[in-house]
């Protein structure tokens, strides 16, 4: 009998650790989809983007510049280093928080080699009402501190540059699920 409970209590010891193990493997693959990026408290400054398209198409200007001397009261800046529905998914939740909300400023920065004809292609297919731009700067701006593994960084931030919220993604399909989430930052931020 002893052997049997000695035997038992090491299967039943193993079968928690498996369990264990698997909870923390669970908990890490759904962090993994987040991550950190961007500046702390406050916007990385000025930096430019030639507009893809949008009213200043073809120009090369910074938008953070131009929605600063506008006395925006929110802004999304949204860094992506792909082109593809999911990203346009994002960037229509935040086109829905603007046409009720004038004054927040958009913008899609393309970064990491992300082409104009990328996003030539995704605005005539999803219509897109943000500007899509691309970096001068193919990675960025280097004051924006961003996550070399971060397909996506949205950054929310109120007038005068204080970050009110900010979402780093390591694909574009978790930026899509959080949509939402960031559609709802930026109306917190205009309130």
């Amino acid at each position: 009998m002893m052997v049997h409970e000695g035997l038992s209590m090491k299967i039943r010891f193993a079968g928690a650790l498996v369990v264990v193990a698997c909870v923390a493997l669970t908990q890490v693959g759904l962090q993994a989809d987040e991550i950190k990026s961007g500046p702390g408290k406050n916007i990385g400054g000025a930096f430019n983007v030639k507009a893809i398209t949008g009213e200043l198409q073809g120009k090369t200007l910074c938008y953070v510049c131009k929605f600063g001397a506008e006395a925006r009261p929110a802004v999304v800046l949204i860094f992506s280093n792909k082109a593809d529905d999911n990203i346009a998914a994002v960037v229509k939740a935040v086109d829905g928080v603007q046409k009720n909300n004038a004054k927040l400023g958009t913008v899609l920065v393309g970064v990491g080699g992300v082409e104009a004809s990328d996003l030539e292609k995704l605005q005539s297919t999803h219509k897109l009402t943000t500007p899509l731009t691309i970096a001068v700067d193919k990675n960025g701006p280097k004051a924006y501190d961003l996550n070399e593994k971060a397909a996506v960084t949205v950054l929310v931030y109120a007038k005068g540059g204080a970050i009110s919220q900010s979402f780093g993604f390591t694909d574009t399909q978790s930026a899509a699920a959080k949509a939402s989430d960031i559609a709802a930052a930026a109306k917190d931020v205009l309130k």
